[in-house]
Order: structure tokens, then C-alpha cells, then sequence
């Protein structure tokens, strides 16, 4: 008996995973297992104390309700028999206001205020809305019509139809309490839920912190370690250079340490950085031509020119600019100035385009053997451009400039 009313009172619900359609589901079942109970009551004292027109329209909305109550019983779906009941409830309320005469309807007004009710709650605002605009306007221009004759078939009621009346009056009453109750009911049930959730949510998200800081550290440690294996590599090729005579030797073997030091100098950027996903692109830019401007030692002064409206840019896109621009600064301050006045290197690195970069670079003086056809400096620059899947356009007169136009690659 107990499993029976169990089965009865907690239907099986289709779509376990939606917890919002699933209250609604519970609170129409159970909303219509009372409204069944509740009209049959009432089918049953209108048929004793008044005329059996109204009974009939009643009875009428019990089967109704029934069939939809057994509907969602049986199907686990709520949506389409919620609505239809509701309609079938309005067209009664609808017609016992306008089409049966000498009877009481006050109470009318509260049967089209659980139809409301019914529909904001189960069905949502927009068929609340349709409802509520439905009802006002029937309610409306019956007591502007009426008013006055349902007032006098009230002071007329027999003792009988008082009973009745009053017993309609605690159902309506005893719906609304019950429909208020299942509403604070399921929100208590949602909210317990919503914690439940909450709490596994921050039980995850601890793990995930957890887990996120382990993975900083560890690649904090990479580009450190990268950074000192980098420099160790700067270290050999400069030792291994002082044992060299070849003028030509000892500035190629100073060339490659310039790019292993401007690599090296990406990792520890990256390992004093908050974000290892990026790198701060302006003050990267200030630090490694102003290495290599103090490194060649040129004597005489070199001012550096910094234009720069991008704040952050991904590793894979950072190291063969940074390839780009220590070939571009080295050859500079190794070919470009003749005058030793007013040298000038300036870099722009802008937005161009939406997402795409703009490196321009330019010097105050002309470059000579660098800049022929075939120079290692320039291959290197081009397919260090082709990497960055860019275009690269030069000039070298009135002044040298390169212009580099790419798109930032993300970093996987």
C-alpha cells in the first residue's frame, strides 16, 4: 500500500538531468491530483445544491483535469496537457461567468486566479501573461455589465446554496494555500540542490586551483631551466670564440650568441611573469635592444625609439620576432651608421588591420653589405616571416626600412 502511494505521490520523471523541468513536472502532477480531488468535490455539491447546468460545466473541467493528471502520470511529459487543461479551465470559468444566469460567480474570480497562478508557475511567463490578460478582461466586463445583478442573486442565495458557496470558497483557498506551499516547497528543494551544487562546483575548482598552481610552477621551472641552458650555451660559444683568430670567425661565432641570448632572454621574462601564456611585449622590446646596443659596444650613442600599442603576445609568435629584430638591431649597429650623429633605431610593433601586427623598423643610417641579395641576415629575416606566415616589404632608400605585417599565432 505504501510502495502504491509512493508510486502515486513521486512519478518517474523522463529527463532526470533538468532539474528545473523536473520540479515543474512534480509541482503540475501533484497540482492536478489536488485540482481533481478538489473539483470532484465540488462537481458533487453543485449537483446536490445547485442547478445541474453548473454542476455539468464543473464536471466537465474534472475530466479534464483527470485525463491530465493521468496523462502526466503515464508519460512523464507535462507541457502539452498543462496547457490544454489550462485552456479547458479558462473556456469553463469563461462560460459559467457569461452564460449561466441566476447564479453566484464571486468566486469565479479566484477559480481564474489559480488558472494563473497554475500557468505562471508550471508553464512560464509568456503563457502566464496570455492567462492573466485573458481573465482581467472577461472579469472586467462582466462586473461592468453584471455588477449590480450578481449582487442581487447573492442577497437571494437559499441556505443551501450558502453551504455550497462557502464550500467553493475554502476549496478555492485550500488550492491557492496548496499551490503557494508546493512553490515555496520545490524553491527549498532547489535551493538545497543549488548548494549541493555549489558544492561540488568549489570541490572542483579547488582541485583545478590546485592543479593549475602545480602546472605554473612546473613551467616557471621550464623557463628557468631553459633560460640557464640557454645561457650556459651563451657561455660556450663565447668561450669557444675566444679561441678564434678569423675576425670573420669571431663575428659570426658573436652573432649566434646575440640569438641564443635573445631567446634566452624570452624565458626569463616569461619566468618573472604572472602569465605564462604571454609575454609583455613593450618592455620585452626595451630590454633586448638595449642588450644589444650596451653588448657591441659601438662608443659612440645609439638612442632607441619604442612605439608600441600591443601589451601581450603568445610564444610562438614572440620568438622569431625576437630572431627578427636581433638580426635587424645587430646589423644596424653593425652596417648602418656611418655618421656617428643623431643615430637613430626606431620600432613600431601596432595593431593592423583587426587582428593582425605591424612591425615596422627603421634607422637613421644606410646599410651596405647586409643588405645584398643572398646575405644569411636577410634569409634568416624572411623565412623567420614566413613562419610567422607574414609579408615583409624593404626599402633601402632614402633610409632603410623593414615592414612586417603577420598574424599572432596562438599558442596550443
Amino acid at each position: 500500500m505504501l510502495k502504491l502511494l509512493n508510486s502515486v505521490f513521486f512519478p518517474k520523471f523522463t529527463n532526470e538531468n533538468n532539474f528545473e523541468d523536473e520540479t515543474r513536472f512534480i509541482l503540475a502532477y501533484r497540482m492536478s491530483l489536488f485540482l481533481t480531488l478538489a473539483i470532484g468535490i465540488l462537481s458533487i455539491v453543485l449537483f446536490i445544491y445547485f442547478s445541474t447546468t453548473v454542476a455539468s460545466i464543473t464536471l466537465l473541467a474534472f475530466f479534464s483535469v483527470l485525463v491530465t493528471t493521468i496523462y502526466i502520470f503515464r508519460t512523464g511529459k507535462f507541457k502539452l496537457p498543462t496547457i490544454i487543461f489550462n485552456i479547458i479551465g479558462a473556456f469553463c470559468c469563461t462560460v459559467t461567468l457569461f452564460f449561466v444566469h441566476n447564479q453566484p460567480h464571486f468566486l469565479d474570480g479566484f477559480w481564474m486566479t489559480i488558472n494563473i497562478l497554475f500557468a505562471f508557475i508550471v508553464l512560464g511567463a509568456r503563457w502566464g501573461l496570455v492567462f492573466t490578460l485573458f481573465h482581467t478582461t472577461c472579469q472586467s466586463i462582466y462586473f461592468y455589465y453584471f455588477l449590480d445583478q450578481q449582487m442581487e442573486i447573492m442577497r437571494n442565495l437559499s441556505h443551501e446554496q450558502l453551504i455550497a458557496t462557502v464550500i467553493n470558497c475554502i476549496l478555492c483557498f485550500a488550492i491557492l494555500g496548496y499551490l503557494g506551499w508546493e512553490n515555496i516547497r520545490t524553491n527549498e528543494v532547489g535551493r538545497k540542490k543549488l548548494n549541493e551544487a555549489q558544492d561540488v562546483l568549489q570541490v572542483q575548482y579547488n582541485i583545478i586551483s590546485k592543479q593549475n598552481e602545480e602546472k605554473t610552477v612546473m613551467l616557471k621551472e621550464i623557463h628557468h631551466r631553459v633560460k640557464n641552458n640557454l645561457q650556459i650555451i651563451t657561455s660556450l660559444l663565447r668561450l669557444q670564440s675566444r679561441e678564434l683568430e678569423n675576425p670573420e670567425a669571431i663575428a659570426k661565432f658573436k652573432d649566434a650568441t646575440h640569438r641564443v641570448i635573445a631567446m634566452s632572454m624570452i624565458h626569463e621574462k616569461m619566468y618573472q611573469s604572472d602569465h605564462l601564456s604571454t609575454l609583455h611585449l613593450r618592455e620585452y622590446l626595451h630590454d633586448l635592444s638595449s642588450d644589444l646596443v650596451s653588448s657591441y659596444q659601438s662608443g659612440y650613442p645609439v638612442n632607441l625609439k619604442i612605439d608600441c600599442d600591443i601589451d601581450s603576445i603568445g610564444l610562438r609568435s614572440i620568438v622569431p620576432i625576437a630572431l627578427i629584430l636581433n638580426e635587424l638591431i645587430s646589423n644596424s649597429l653593425k652596417y648602418a651608421f656611418d655618421d656617428y650623429d643623431n643615430c637613430l633605431i626606431s620600432i613600431s610593433f601596432m595593431h593592423h588591420q583587426g587582428k593582425k601586427c605591424k612591425l615596422i623598423y627603421k634607422d637613421s643610417g644606410t646599410w651596405k653589405a647586409p643588405s645584398r641579395q643572398g646575405s644569411f641576415g636577410l634569409d634568416l629575416i624572411e623565412s623567420l616571416t614566413d613562419q610567422l606566415e607574414g609579408t615583409m616589404e624593404l626599402k633601402t632608400y632614402p633610409e632603410t626600412i623593414f615592414d612586417i605585417t603577420f598574424s599572432p599565432q596562438e599558442d596550443q
